[in-house]
């Protein structure tokens, strides 16, 4: 089984296809729990909750559904049961903190829709009008990698991409999985504006 972390903003939808693509029907999303939209103690106390109650037989039975990989945005702590078992590979996709926040930033004013938005952090960035500094400096956005591996050594990953070097990381796992298969390698919910921002450089920078 693949336990595949996806940090928001870090390729994970670009990922998600191809996964979803070679595991079919195995392939099991977990984008439940909105980490970043519920306070940090609740979230850990919810994952660890979830973690505790995933017996061995619990866990057992996801083999037997057959599924092959969980993918979505989740503490990796809540599975941390499956660590150690031969057949089970953590993986996940990192980014320049400061490009990763830029990214978050503006796609969700991009995308804020008063109708249908629910995220409760994404709904008070956007209707407070909260500038980029606001928004790497909340309790909320500090420290976003150290909040997802919780409890977790970078070591127990299997495999760690580098979304900067998407095409490359994720054409060398692909091949992993399917050597004898050509690779086609997709850039899904991109930013329109592929350019570097330069909103932040005043403010970091000067």
């Amino acid at each position: 089984m693949l336990i595949s972390l996806h940090i928001p903003k870090s390729a994970g939808t670009s990922f998600k296809f191809l996964l979803e693509s070679y595991y079919k029907n195995s392939f099991l999303e977990d984008y439940d729990d909105l980490p970043l939209n519920i306070p940090f103690e609740q979230v850990l106390e919810e994952a660890e909750r979830f973690s505790e109650n995933l017996n061995s037989f619990k866990r057992l039975k996801y083999f037997i559904k057959g599924i092959k990989c969980i993918h979505g945005h989740f503490l990796i702590r809540k599975y941390i049961r499956f660590l150690g078992y031969n057949n089970v590979a953590f993986i996940t996709w990192v980014r320049e903190p400061l490009e990763r926040m830029q990214s978050h930033y503006d796609y969700w004013y991009r995308t804020y829709n008063p109708k249908t938005t629910k995220a409760f952090l994404h709904k008070k960035v956007v209707e407070e009008k909260w500038s980029f500094e606001t928004f790497c400096f909340s309790e909320e956005m500090k420290n976003i990698y150290s909040k997802f591996f919780h409890d977790f050594s970078l070591d127990d990953f299997d495999f760690i991409g580098v979304t900067e070097f998407f095409n490359e990381d994720a054409t060398y796992f692909m091949k992993k999985l399917q050597p004898n298969k050509s690779i086609d390698i997709p850039f899904n919910n991109v930013s329109p504006d592929k350019k570097t921002k330069k909103m932040y450089e005043s403010f970091f920078l000067n």
